[in-house]
């Protein structure tokens, strides 16, 4: 199995079997409460059910970690950068000793910057975790279907089912240059990082190029079809036109905890601090 493969095979499990209306709530959830609580603990939460969903999912622990690990430098950064120059920061977590030179005495990160920074993280990691949860756990043809049964034109449905169905086969088209250029003796993965960098740049040639002639052939197998982008189409699952009662009840119940929550923060104020 390639590394394009384990990204976006579809896990086993009920999850994948919810209407991508009900995911689509989800989404919205895990995009906007971010930013409605400052709170570490409601952050800690909310990703942890996100995590705790990847899991009920049958999401492989190590499709979680290598998602993580991808913006694990960029986090931790984040925490640096927050903790040194929070303008929040308050309490230092220790304090250079006096008798260094032009330093001696100041405070180094701040508890306050810490926790802003985790809480950013969290920030970046929920959605990010929720969509790849999403569109794992959904075919693109039930993701047509889930758009233009919310009334959204079907020349856009497609469009946006097509991107993510490129996703894969950009994936595997990178996977297939770093093979041919380790038959040549190349092996980047030996590189430093400003090497690597460059020699990333230059295969972003042959990528570019590839992913155009597959745009066009698919450009011209769509003309031939006569595609026209009309909404009355036949349906693979048309009883799936409507929700059943318990995914009713599930966009209730998070669109109702959803609006708890913003009124919860406007009005008294809860989720606002760090802690």
């Amino acid at each position: 199995m390639t590394a394009a493969d384990s990204l976006v095979q579809l896990p086993a499990g009920r999850f994948a079997g919810i209407d991508f209306r009900v995911k689509l709530v989800l989404l919205l959830l895990a995009s906007t409460l971010i930013f409605v609580w400052n709170s570490l603990i409601a952050q800690g939460f909310l990703l942890a059910v996100t995590v705790a969903l990847m899991l009920a999912a049958a999401t492989p622990p190590a499709t979680i970690w290598r998602l993580i690990r991808l913006t694990l430098p960029a986090l931790i950064l984040i925490v640096v950068i927050q903790g040194l120059w929070s303008p929040f920061g308050v309490h230092p977590v220790f304090t250079l000793p006096d008798s260094l030179p032009l330093l001696g005495g100041a405070h180094v990160f701040t508890v306050e910057g810490l926790l802003f920074g985790l809480v950013v993280c969290c920030r970046i990691l929920v959605p990010l975790l929720a969509f790849q949860l999403v569109f794992m756990t959904t075919e693109t043809n039930d993701i047509v279907l889930g758009l233009t049964r919310l009334r959204v034109p079907y020349r856009v449905a497609l469009l946006f089912s097509t991107t993510f169905r490129f996703v894969p086969l950009l994936l595997e088209e990178f996977q297939a240059i770093k093979d041919a250029q380790r038959l040549r003796g190349i092996d980047l993965d030996s590189f430093g990082m400003v090497r690597k960098l460059v020699a990333m740049g230059r295969m972003l040639v042959p990528l570019i190029t590839g992913s155009l002639a597959k745009a066009q052939a698919m450009e011209i197998a769509l003309q031939a079809r006569a595609f026209t982008g009309s909404p009355d189409r036949t349906q693979l699952h048309p009883g799936r036109e409507t929700l059943t009662g318990m995914e009713r009840a599930m966009i209730l119940i998070a669109l109702a905890f959803w609006a708890g929550a913003i009124v919860a923060r406007i009005g008294f104020g809860m989720g606002g601090s760090v802690l």
